[in-house]
């Protein structure tokens, strides 16, 4: 600390006063009394303020003192890096589509007349509109350019899915629109992929404007079956008091058991927290695959394990008690469905409660973030959120070299068993809800430390308006809970002469999807010592399904008529490895076992392990392999080698292998890179259409 002491100039009058004229002898008098007076007064005061100086001066003296010995005594901590916002005006490369440039995309858009589109507030299913809007990666080619050549930044293009439900028949469309920020063109998709196979319209995911028509049906069925649901339930849909005596209905998927059907089944839950601990055993199924409302008809409808094909018909069997076997369920008051809720109940586990240990950052934030760039230790990388599936890690460099030119998941896919309609049927592809989307604010001190760094992300799907999430992502860096590296040099007479070690940290990028029942918490996690590691965690409720005799196979009783049944998860990950540059090989080093004669004993026989490396040279070789062979996935550049010679590379460790264990059924063809617990394929340069890039690495 630096102390500047004022120096004040202080003028004596009486030594720069003037000469004054001669004065008749009583004005004289009376002026030299007032100028000894004012005079004295003069000195006074400069004798306080030199005292009172004189003080503060010492004060601060002891201050300064103080400062000193206090900074002896105790660290002084860092203040750490503080996050820089994105900048909406000058967005980067891999930045997502500011909240501007959705609303252009839009209104470009909305007025060119030859698309005829309505606003989606306005929009009917047999109408044209604007169901999602995105961003449109450049190709990697032209993104490497610009990044490492100086070349000019790639144009911004959006991706926009219209819904054709005037259209005869009707269709799904892409569209691309640019350039950004403010748009001049629009051009239909021409991908080969694309156009040789149509996306069904039956296919598309539901939207609001077709669940409120859905929901307005369940209305009009429940209305018939209402002396069922009062007797059976204590419950009712179409006319009941919220928080009362209200019941619930949700969907799943498939929408059907084959292409181009579009029939939903929709169960029932009671409306508690936790309703999906509590179904009811009443299942609806609509056939909806017309554009024209007025065709929608309920198909089938099954209670308490029987079926029936309409809402009439159930009725009459009812009330004729025709062998129909019945459900009585009391109605459930709070204590009964407590055990589905997040209200704190049971023992406290100390007494008095107690806090748990938190994270704590001394010096402040270690990592840097500027926009969607985040920098940490020797890690460089950008963070995209895309609407389908969430968040896309691009250019990861370590030690300022690119490792990695795209890290993203892909899909994620659940298969259910069963014996209900519901769940015998249930089979989610995670990307048609929309999984990038599916997230709100994310909570400090429980989704994420307090300490964490937290950004917006802003989507446009399904509305006639950009969606704003607020703390969607998380960054924090978080300690290992184990160290990075550790040796105690053993002396062998009880103790050690050397101790060396190193503290393990990683840096961790969070979001936390919800899809329907499940909370799927992604992490991605930057180690020091130059590894990535992904982790899916999965947290919320299970999806549950009423206790019928014929679903004790499939899983367990949770109560007396709730059942949890078994399911798979499968998780698709992309992984464009760039080590050295783009000229990649993909090899396996098998390890196996060999029996050979011990070169320093002649008698003895060994068996020991050994490694052979294969280069795939196909696509097909890799992803025909034996999963039950252990080996290492290694992608190395055959063209770069380390100061010890070795092929630069990096290797890939699945912890999560798994066989696929419905890859026969027909609802799984579209899920059949779950076969495979690795694929390779090569990186393609197109030329043809400069806005696509259908394979990589």
């Amino acid at each position: 600390m630096k102390l500047h002491l004022v120096h004040l100039m202080l003028t004596n009058p009486m030594k720069t006063k003037k000469e004054q004229p001669k004065k008749p002898n009583e004005i004289e008098n009376k002026n030299e009394a007032d100028k000894k007076s004012l005079s004295d007064n003069q000195i006074t005061a400069l004798k306080v303020i030199a005292v009172t100086c004189g003080i503060l001066s010492f004060i601060l003296f002891l201050v300064v003192i103080g400062l000193g010995v206090l900074h002896g005594s105790i660290p002084v901590c860092n203040g750490g890096y503080t996050a820089i916002p994105r900048n909406f005006d000058q967005p980067g490369v891999f930045d997502d589509l500011t909240p501007q440039e959705y609303v252009n995309v839009k209104d470009f858009l909305l007025s060119d007349s030859t698309l005829n589109l309505v606003p989606f507030e306005n929009a009917t299913l047999n109408s044209s509109y604007i169901y999602m809007i995105d961003l449109l990666m450049p190709l990697k080619d032209a993104v490497l350019r610009h990044l490492d050549r100086g070349d000019k930044q790639p144009e911004r293009t959006a991706k926009v899915v219209l819904y054709r439900g005037n259209r005869d028949p009707p269709t799904v469309e892409e569209i691309l629109v640019g350039p950004l920020p403010k748009p001049e063109y629009f051009r239909r998709v021409s991908n080969p992929s694309y156009t040789t196979n149509k996306i069904p319209f039956t296919s598309r995911p539901v939207d609001d404007i077709e669940y409120h028509t859905l929901y307005s049906m369940l209305s009009k069925v429940t209305e018939i079956i209402y002396p069922i649901l009062r007797e059976s339930y204590g419950l009712s849909y179409h006319n009941c008091t919220k928080g009362v005596d209200c019941m619930l209905f949700f969907d799943i998927a498939p929408r059907g058991t084959e292409s181009g059907q579009r029939k939903s089944w929709f169960w029932s839950f009671r409306d508690v927290e936790g309703f999906y601990l509590h179904p009811l055993g009443l299942e609806i199924q609509i056939d909806h695959k017309s554009v024209n409302t007025d065709d929608w008809k309920v198909t089938k409808l099954v209670y308490n394990g029987q079926l029936f094909y309409t809402a009439e018909d159930l009725l009459k069997v009812y009330r004729e008690d025709r062998g129909i076997k019945k459900i009585k369920l009391s109605p459930v008051g709070y204590k009964e469905h407590l055990y589905s809720s997040y209200i704190r109940r049971g023992d406290r586990l100390s007494d008095p409660p107690l806090q748990g240990p938190k994270l704590v950052e001394p010096d402040g934030h270690r990592y840097q973030v500027t926009g969607s760039h985040v920098k940490y230790m020797n890690w460089d990388f950008n963070i995209r959120s895309r609407t389908s599936s969430g968040i896309q890690i691009f250019d990861v460099r370590f030690q300022e070299e690119r490792i990695v030119y795209e890290l993203s998941l892909q899909d994620a896919a659940v298969f259910y068993s069963g014996f209900g309609p519901t769940q015998t049927t249930s089979v989610y592809y995670d990307n048609s809800w929309l999984m990038g989307s599916m997230n709100f604010a994310l909570v400090p001190g429980i989704d994420c430390p307090d300490t964490a760094t937290f950004l917006d992300a802003f989507h446009f799907v399904n509305a006639g308006i950009y969606k704003h999430i607020k703390n969607s992502i998380c960054i924090f860096e978080n300690n290992a809970n184990l160290p990075l590296r550790r040796h105690y040099s053993n002396n062998f007479a009880g103790g050690y002469s050397v101790y060396g070690g190193l503290a393990g940290h990683s840096l961790i990028v969070r979001t936390i999807t919800n899809i329907w029942n499940y909370d799927y918490i992604f992490d991605y996690i930057f180690h020091l010592n130059g590894a990535i590691e992904i982790q899916v965690s999965a947290t919320g409720y299970v999806q549950s399904t009423f206790a019928l005799p014929g679903e004790l196979k499939y899983g367990n009783l949770m109560n007396k008529k709730v059942m949890a049944d078994i399911h798979q998860h499968l998780f698709h990950y992309k992984v464009d490895i760039d080590v050295n540059g783009p000229e990649n090989r993909y090899t396996t080093l098998d390890i196996t076992t060999e029996h050979v004669r011990n070169p320093w004993y002649r008698d003895v026989n060994k068996t020991q392990m050994k490694f052979e490396s294969f280069d795939k040279r196909t696509e097909m070789e890799s992803v025909t392999q034996d999963i039950s062979i252990p080996k290492y996935d290694i992608i190395y550049n055959s063209k770069a080698t380390s100061k010890f010679g070795a092929n630069r590379a990096y290797r890939i460790l699945n912890y999560a292998k798994t066989k696929f264990l419905v890859e026969d059924a027909s609802f799984a063809k579209s899920g059949l890179w779950a076969k495979y617990p690795i694929a390779v394929t090569q990186f393609q340069r197109h030329r043809g259409d400069e806005h696509f890039n259908l394979c990589s690495k």
